[in-house]
């Protein structure tokens, strides 16, 4: 897969990720309701791809700069579908609603975990690999 394929889901990512916090500030449940489905649906497609698929296949073939990165990446932010299938199902719309504060705090610390694995990835993973392939 190409990483602007990638990169155009992580437009989308975070643009439903901004969805959702703006939800989140005005306190409209029914948006906030939304854009956490809107998210799931295009977040756990993409981390499909890059977790099991893109990671693996820079770690075995890529240069041992990419590999290397791809490697720490995995490491470091590899749990974030875990995470993030486990604040779908901690967070039912009556939890929610009877732990607003909370529930606040826990999408502000999901989504920053999304937007620091994007942006690194767009910085630092996908121009290494462009690199790589460019040189092939």
């Amino acid at each position: 897969m190409d990483t602007q394929t990638l990169r155009k889901q992580h437009d989308e990512i975070g643009e439903t990720s901004e969805a959702l916090i703006n939800a989140v500030i005005a306190r409209d449940r029914l948006e906030v309701a939304k854009s956490r489905w809107r998210l799931a649906r295009v977040l756990i497609a993409h981390l499909a791809i890059e977790d099991k698929w893109l990671y693996p296949a820079l770690i075995r073939d890529g240069s041992a700069r990419v590999s290397a990165l791809a490697l720490d990446f995995q490491r470091e932010m590899g749990g974030l579908a875990d995470a993030f299938n486990a604040y779908m199902l901690e967070w039912s719309e009556d939890r929610i609603t009877s732990e607003w504060e909370a529930f606040q705090t826990a999408t502000w610390a999901l989504v920053e975990a999304l937007d620091l694995r994007i942006r690194r990835e767009n910085i630092e993973l996908y121009p290494l690999r462009e690199e790589e392939m460019a040189q092939s």
